[in-house]
């Protein structure tokens, strides 16, 4: 018998860097916004799909496919030949016929009708398009390579190219933005066919652009940050969209996250960036190496165990913004070690008080979760410290590392690597 896997693919290539997104700090925008024809992306094709063909085997023999997810970047960006390509190389070397849900993330600006057309004929049943915001005086200030217009085209063409499951990412509580402005992007959304909503509060996070504005005095509000979030939840809860994670709301849910964040199954991850639970170990690509990772796409950046503490901490920190919480089964299923001997470790424990003094954190013999009431105070909260220089909180994340510390060399895979338990 073989076990469900996550597939996941990275396209670490954009139209703009925003001057929020934590996701491509590390990346040159030299390499970001590389054309179809640059060397580099067209040796990042041949590398990914390098990376599928020789781990496939090793896989097969453990796993079936059941979730597909392309990210980024921005999955979209891609031509059409270039996302047949990596499609092809994928449905080649796994039967994808047992996939239950299969994503792509895109950008408004980089989809277009024929694009859509494409992705619903291969297979992708999903799609979950970022527009952060329908004000276009936001939208500039975000840096977003689109406008209003734009976002609202894509959606409405997504439709008719045959998604029924569309996701819209949102963004609320930046600096300046008004409650109004929320809710007035949370109405327009709601006049279009979608089913699935992300509403992610602001993080000011280090290296954006963003997060210098606030240090030269953009004026950022914890109350005003709850207020917007709370802004937003009452409107699509109102829609008949409910939240059954923290900023995630709709329904069918999105099987993806829930996989993921809760540890539902292992997962592979290929590309540059992207990481794998694969067999009870961690293996990832540091993010921003493209010329790297294309120099030997088998090597990766981080071998870990999966019990070590700071992945523990991740997984904690993803799993708890879910009703049901990190899973006592699955962790000890994924990595192999007892939840409560891995939250013994000092760093683990100091991580869980820290949570309960913002809320209440609930333990027992199925695992650990926060009061379903507490979630989004606590997850906002944490964010947020005092400095005793001024009257105002600096938003600083205190979140953990979502990954151990790279190792001082490269641990290279072998051929046919043993990727299974």
């Amino acid at each position: 018998m073989t076990k469900p896997l996550l597939i996941y693919a990275n396209v670490p290539f954009c139209n703009s860097k925003c001057h929020f997104c934590d996701w491509v700090v590390q990346v040159p925008v030299r390499d970001l916004r590389l054309g179809e024809q640059s060397p580099g992306r067209v040796a990042y094709l041949e590398a990914i799909r390098t990376q599928i063909r020789v781990q496939a085997p090793a896989l097969r023999e453990h796993y079936h496919p059941d979730i597909v997810y392309w990210g980024g970047g921005t999955a979209s960006i891609l031509g059409p030949h270039e996302i047949e390509s990596l499609y092809g190389t994928l449905s080649a070397e796994f039967d994808l016929s047992t996939v239950r849900e299969a994503t792509i993330e895109g950008s408004p600006e980089s989809l277009d009708r024929d694009k859509l057309r494409l992705l619903r004929e291969l297979g992708f049943n999903r799609i979950s398009i970022g527009v952060q915001s329908f004000d276009d005086a936001r939208l500039r200030r975000l840096g977003r390579a689109h406008a209003a217009d734009q976002a609202l085209t894509a959606v409405q063409d997504a439709h008719e190219a045959g998604f029924t499951n569309i996701n819209i990412d949102l963004i609320v509580g930046f600096p300046g933005q008004t409650g109004q402005e929320v809710a007035d992007s949370v109405r327009t959304a709601l006049t279009l066919p979608i089913n699935h909503f992300s509403i992610y509060p602001y993080r000011a996070s280090p290296g954006t652009v963003l997060r210098k504005q606030v240090h030269r005095g953009a004026q950022l509000d914890l109350n005003l940050q709850l207020q917007a979030y709370g802004i937003a939840r009452e409107l699509l809860e109102a829609a008949g969209f409910p939240e059954y994670a923290m900023s995630y709301f709709g329904h069918p849910r999105c099987q993806s996250d829930e996989a993921y964040y809760q540890l539902r199954m292992d997962w592979i991850g290929f590309g540059s960036g992207a990481n794998s639970l694969i067999g009870r170990r961690y293996l990832s690509y540091e993010k921003g190496k493209l010329a790297h990772y294309n120099a030997n796409p088998l090597a990766f950046d981080i071998n870990a165990p999966a019990d070590s503490p700071q992945l523990t901490l991740h997984f904690l920190s993803q799993a708890l913004t879910t009703a049901e919480g990190l899973d006592a089964r699955l962790y000890q299923e994924r990595t192999g070690v007892p939840l409560r001997t891995a939250c013994s470790h000092p760093e683990v424990m100091a991580y869980l008080e820290r949570m309960n003094e913002h809320g209440r954190v609930i333990a027992d013999r199925n695992g650990i979760r926060l009061h379903r009431d507490d979630i989004t105070q606590i997850f906002i909260a944490l964010n947020w410290i005092p400095t005793p220089d001024t009257t105002t909180n600096e938003l600083i994340p205190l979140t953990p590392s979502p990954t151990p510390k790279a190792p001082t060399t490269t641990t290279t895979v072998p051929a046919r690597p043993h990727l299974g338990p």
